[in-house]
């Protein structure tokens, strides 16, 4: 198959190419490509960019509740928003379960999966079998795991060091949900005896500094052992930044992850009628903070903008209306991130390398994909996205995840997705998921 004269995203620029696909695989990239046998798909117009990556989403998660999206639902919605690969974070397993509990379950679920996956390990007991089970999480190919300072599994100081010291041995990624447990339980006791319970009061229980001091700390941990692969998951405030650009300057070594939500959502959101709609963690914050993220994303101190896909209905949100206590954290998002992002390139916002680096390159890179996944490339998968443009709404109501929400709604974009591509077989065309059966596959990652 040719796709011919479509305008493609490589490196830093535009050019206006034409991309040769056999067996799942970019073959030729050049101008004019001729060959005989061969389908040509004319995309005069469009753009071809590389299939978007999330590295943090949470398909078929329970956390008391169930989430809406399994890996069906949620794939589709990936596919439609132009992302190919995910690397889900399992939820907890039950106590006393190994490593891999959680992996096995995952990977039956992930079956039917419509796009490319892989998977985050997650440590919630430390124990004399911890290092032996994380070698065996990194010899099926999975080279990241996840800790909580926060939640039923946090981990302390001890544990995190301990932990870091495997990773250090093992060559693993340990990506960190950095927020003080101590202060978030202090300020939901106060609320609760205060009977402070409305919405509002979520953000004031997760005030900035928790997550700016779980970043230091966390920091500080790393350094004190020379860990070098220390992720930071969903960064949402200017005093965590702050933390890390120090951190970047003294030349220490440490992955950093926002969100969409992040960049563009704040707090005034939970002042509105439907403020339980925006229930996460961390929780939105200020236009202060939004700003210092998008300054420190241009100074390269954002390696990746993932989703945090956490997908709830607004009933079982609804649980929490009159005590926020009781609201399940979490929004959609893996749908609407990539059309939110290319419709920043077209209007000159984000530059193409920072697109590129933060929505697919360097989740490539930083989780071990990059022999097979990334960029548009000669020998890479041919796993593409088409975008055409023009100037349109986001619809909540024409989205695939089962939330039937979306924070997003609204946004004005400028452009929409007419086909994806997974390994070269087309998944969307003209917009619309084609019902086949699912083609996703584990990536083993290194």
């Amino acid at each position: 198959m040719i796709l011919k004269n479509g305008t493609i995203l490589r490196n830093d620029k535009m050019e206006l190419l034409d991309i040769l696909i056999e067996d799942g695989k970019i073959k030729k990239i050049d101008f004019d490509i001729q060959e005989e046998n061969q389908e040509v798909v004319d995309l005069s117009g469009k753009y071809i960019v590389p299939g978007a990556i999330d590295v943090h989403t949470h398909f078929d998660i329970d956390v008391g509740i169930k989430s809406v999206d399994d890996f069906i639902s949620g794939s589709i919605a990936a596919a439609c928003g132009g992302t190919t690969t995910i690397i889900d974070h399992p939820g907890f397993g039950p106590r006393g379960c190994s490593l891999e509990y959680m992996i096995d379950k995952y990977m039956i679920n992930a079956k039917f999966s419509h796009i490319d996956y892989s998977f985050h390990g997650v440590v919630q007991e430390l124990n004399e079998n911890t290092y032996e089970e994380l070698q065996k999480l990194k010899s099926r190919g999975i080279n990241s795991f996840k800790i909580y300072l926060t939640y039923l599994y946090k981990q302390n100081d001890y544990e995190i060091i301990t932990l870091f010291e495997y990773a250090k041995r093992l060559d693993m990624i340990v990506a960190v949900h950095a927020e003080n447990d101590s202060v978030i339980q202090y300020f939901k006791e106060k609320f609760q005896a205060e009977k402070k319970l409305d919405i509002t009061y979520h953000s004031h229980s997760r005030p900035n500094d928790v997550e700016a001091e779980a970043v230091c700390r966390l920091i500080k941990l790393a350094n004190i052992i020379n860990y070098e692969k220390l992720y930071l998951v969903h960064i949402s405030t200017k005093e965590a930044m702050e933390q890390i650009s120090i951190a970047k300057l003294e030349g220490k070594k440490v992955y950093v992850e926002t969100c969409t939500q992040y960049l563009y959502l704040n707090n005034d959101n939970y002042l509105k009628q439907d403020a339980i709609k925006y229930v996460l963690s961390p929780p939105l914050r200020e236009d202060k903070d939004i700003k210092s993220l998008w300054e420190n994303l241009r100074k390269g101190n954002i390696d990746i903008i993932a989703t945090d896909h956490c997908s709830f209905s607004l009933n079982q949100k609804l649980k929490g209306n009159t005590n926020f206590l009781n609201c399940p954290n979490g929004i959609p998002g893996v749908e609407e991130r990539n059309l939110i992002f290319f419709s920043e390139v077209l209007n000159g916002k984000m530059s193409v390398k920072e697109y590129l680096d933060l929505l697919v390159l360097n989740p490539a890179k930083i989780f071990g994909m990059e022999k097979f996944k990334g960029s548009i490339d000669v020998g890479k998968d041919a796993d593409l996205v088409v975008f055409e443009k023009i100037e349109n709404i986001l619809d909540e109501e024409k989205l695939h995840s089962k939330s039937k929400y979306s924070c997003f709604n609204g946004f004005k974009l400028l452009s929409k997705i007419d086909k994806t591509y997974l390994r070269g077989d087309m998944i969307v065309n003209s917009g619309i998921f084609l019902e086949k059966s699912p083609k996703g596959k584990f990536i083993e990652r290194n």
